[in-house]
């Protein structure tokens, strides 16, 4: 992949920054009370999570504090002491991990997402196809880092299905969460970039100009885990089923996720 200017990676740096301001230490100093939970989350599910939980608070009076990233950061995170309740994971690799490592004690599938290109609002490029892609127009493709960001490896399988990913791969700019990419097509740091739909439409800057078919991807699942703790596991219990009741799945859909839990069966204990 193309080694960025000193001023890319500065952007690159400030832009994170800015997508995680709102999001909760992830080592927190400890359980307060069993009032408060820790809820890992992956970024492109930021806003929908924040109204689940605006919801669930009012309904319980329990504090839901929140740390949105990549899946992979916050399941090293995790495995590492972090202390957290629920992990809502963007595809079920970085959940298998931590179950491997027995720190799951339920999870399910919960939610459906797929991939869009796209460039600025004010963009002039004409892509409507991934073969567009390789137009030399477009210096910078932002997307999830391929190799641990679950929108990145969703991306980059789907090149290589089309055999577009050697063409491309030096183009790649690639971002620490799917969030910051869509940044990076925002501020117009890239000319192009590959992310999740949902994240498309929340784009203030941004228009889609293609989609990215689910066949080239295999289906995109994010997986909710109740993680083992020893304390307020109860509240973590209650959140855990929360996300799939009626009224978080109503929220999810409203923010253009594909909901998953009201049909799929609960996973037994750590898998």
């Amino acid at each position: 992949m193309r080694t960025w200017t000193a001023f890319s990676a500065a952007m690159a740096c400030l832009v994170s920054v800015a997508v995680h301001a709102q999001s909760a230490p992830a080592q927190s100093a400890g359980r307060e009370s069993a009032k408060s939970i820790q809820v890992f989350a992956a970024a492109s599910a930021t806003n929908a999570i924040g109204d689940v939980k605006q919801q669930f608070t009012a309904a319980t009076g329990v504090e839901v504090r929140t740390s949105f990233g990549s899946s992979a950061a916050l399941a090293r995170q995790i495995a590492n002491g972090a202390e957290a309740d629920v992990f809502l994971s963007a595809d079920t690799k970085w959940a298998d991990d931590l179950a491997e490592k027995g720190l799951v004690v339920r999870r399910r599938d919960l939610l459906g997402n797929r991939l869009v290109i796209v460039v600025p609002d004010d963009s002039k490029l004409n892509v409507k196809k991934p073969a567009d892609l390789a137009a030399t127009q477009i210096a910078h493709i932002a997307m999830g880092e391929p190799r641990s960001v679950p929108a990145g490896r969703y991306a980059k399988q789907a090149l290589e299905k089309l055999e577009l990913w050697d063409k491309l791969k030096a183009k790649v700019a690639a971002a620490d969460d799917v969030r910051v990419a869509l940044t990076y097509v925002e501020t117009g740091a890239a000319e192009a970039g590959i992310v999740y739909a949902t994240d498309a439409a929340i784009g203030k800057k941004v228009k889609v100009v293609a989609e990215i078919p689910e066949s080239l991807t295999g289906p995109i699942r994010y997986q909710v885990a109740l993680l083992k703790r020893e304390k307020g596991f109860a509240a973590a219990e209650s959140f855990y089923k929360f996300l799939y009741s009626k009224e978080s799945l109503k929220v999810f859909r409203k923010h253009g996720f594909k909901t998953l839990a009201d049909t799929d069966t609960e996973g037994k204990p750590g898998g």
